[in-house]
């Protein structure tokens, strides 16, 4: 399984929290199996979690003013339950904004179909044939909540799901 750092530049969040803490990243960032370094105030989803990864990164140079935290979380429940979780158990004011499909969205906004919400069609104006249609990727929904204006830490949760895989949920916080 890949640390909240790893994973944050694309990398794989896996199911298995077995075995030992992942390896600390860098000198200014600490990493574990388990919610030692939740430092987020944010509730933690609950249910069928079959992994954890916390991470507490503090600034360059070990900046102890400028501090960072982060979770994320597997779970085997179903993408939409975990949307409808965060909606009931974050506080007033939150706002969640969910793409149900990525790859659907990225054929919607298609030169071809952009051209024709214009009113123009593509190839109409230079007479060149249209382009053909994108290839389905991956299904990626995605589901970002974020606080009510002026909320202290710059806190947010996403839960993220691609195809059939698990639902990934990360929580972040900076603390100043």
């Amino acid at each position: 399984m890949k640390d909240v750092m790893q994973l944050s530049q694309g990398g794989d969040l896996g199911s298995g929290a077995e075995g030992p803490d992942p390896p600390q990243a860098d000198n200014n960032t600490l990493t574990a199996r388990d919610f030692r370094y939740d430092k987020t105030g944010l509730p933690r989803y609950p249910d069928a979690v079959s992994a954890v990864v916390s991470a507490y990164t503090f600034g360059p140079g070990g900046q102890q003013d400028v501090k960072g935290s982060s979770v994320a979380i597997v779970t085997g429940s179903s993408f939409d339950a975990a949307v409808d979780w965060y909606l009931k158990n974050l506080p007033a004011g939150w706002h969640a904004q969910t793409v149900g499909d990525f790859s659907a969205l990225a054929q919607r906004l298609s030169a071809e179909n952009l051209g024709k919400m214009l009113g123009a069609g593509a190839g109409v104006a230079d007479g060149t044939a249209s382009a053909p249609a994108l290839p389905a990727g991956p299904q990626i929904k995605v589901s970002i909540f974020t606080p009510p204006k002026g909320s202290a830490n710059d806190p947010g949760v996403m839960i993220v799901q691609k195809d059939q895989e698990l639902v990934k949920i990360l929580l972040k916080a900076n603390m100043r």
